[in-house]
């Protein structure tokens, strides 16, 4: 239906693991150089880029787009160091799936300690691995919130390279 997890990732179906970054963005959805004026651009930019890539149902923008953005609106997703994790769980997957995005000049994500938002991680579950929600958001959050992981991100100039400091630093 979907594309498979990259040779020698597995997709994490036990109840209790989280995924890490590489798993999640599938080693390819992973974009640098983004701009957005404000951080409903910048979500749906991420959506339509997995869109782009038929990582998700292409019928199933719309109901996504709400998932994420009702989720949004009861508190922001903005963590701190310049980190945003904008979620939503859906029927419409089968499996999680993550799109990185780099935005080296920043979007305003009402963020925790008032950061400019750089580095935004959307996240979307599918309903029947809603229990695994947290577990990931809180994994992608230690992950990004390693210095040395956040300054190898801001410092790729293409996807090639955030996916290689990814895999470099653990993430």
């Amino acid at each position: 239906m979907f594309p498979a997890p990259e040779e020698g990732h597995d997709d994490g179906d036990d109840a209790c693991s989280a995924m890490d970054l590489l798993t999640l963005t599938r080693n390819r959805f992973v974009w640098v150089g983004l701009t957005a004026p404000r951080k409903e651009a910048a979500i749906e930019q991420l959506l339509d880029c997995l869109l782009s890539e038929g990582a998700v149902p292409g019928d199933a923008r719309d109901e996504l787009l709400d998932a994420i953005m009702t989720r949004e609106r009861r508190l922001s997703t903005g963590l701190e160091c310049g980190i945003a994790i904008p979620h939503g769980t859906t029927s419409r997957v089968e499996r999680e799936v993550a799109a990185l995005g780099v935005f080296p000049e920043g979007v305003h994500f009402e963020a925790v300690d008032n950061s400019i938002t750089k580095i935004v991680i959307l996240l979307i579950t599918p309903l029947r691995k809603r229990h695994r929600h947290v577990t990931n958001l809180a994994a992608i959050a230690r992950q990004l919130l390693r210095p040395e992981v956040r300054g190898a991100l801001l410092s790729a100039t293409n996807a090639d390279e955030a996916v290689e400091a990814m895999r470099r630093q653990g993430a």
